[in-house]
């Protein structure tokens, strides 16, 4: 390979490396807020659906104008800015095996489709809404806190963990 070609592999690899390194966080923090808000329950039934958070939560602008160094990020490292976002989620997409996998390739594409087409992206809806809302509740007592669904709120009346 001629060094020209080699000095120009490099340069290329270099720039999508500096872009990683310099737009790490701004994908980690815009992930988290996407996936604001999803149980890890949620996932199950998301990945059987086809479907994705709502994309009203997804801001990227700040690698838009890098759209061609995000379509680079592999599938792997898509996973790792997941799990560095919100570790549960990402566990609860391990463990789904196989469907997991092919739902983070589908959610890749979807957000490399969301970076090049905004408006194209929010026309077809893949969104998905979680069937009943979840709170956090906090024991009085041991100061623990658990997450039960809204309509329940009002009727809990003891503690899973100290049981007052």
């Amino acid at each position: 390979m001629p060094v020209k070609k080699q000095l120009s592999k490099f340069g290329s690899r270099f720039a999508f490396e500096f872009f990683l390194e310099t737009m790490h966080d701004q994908i980690v923090e815009a992930l988290r807020k996407y996936l604001k808000g999803l149980e890890p329950k949620d996932i199950v039934a998301m990945v059987s659906e086809g479907r994705f958070p709502p994309l009203e939560k997804l801001d990227l602008t700040a690698v838009s104008d890098n759209a061609e160094h995000f379509e680079k990020i592999s599938l792997v490292r898509h996973m790792e800015f997941i799990a560095e976002a919100r570790p549960d989620l990402a566990t609860a997409i391990q463990d789904m095996g196989m469907p997991g996998a092919e739902y983070i390739a589908k959610l890749r594409l979807h957000l490399i489709d969301q970076i090049k087409h905004p408006e194209k992206a929010l026309a077809k809806s893949t969104d998905y809404e979680a069937k009943e809302k979840i709170k956090l509740a906090t024991c009085d007592k041991c100061g623990k806190s658990f997450p039960i669904p809204e309509a329940e709120a009002s009727s809990i009346d003891k503690c899973p963990f100290c049981g007052e």
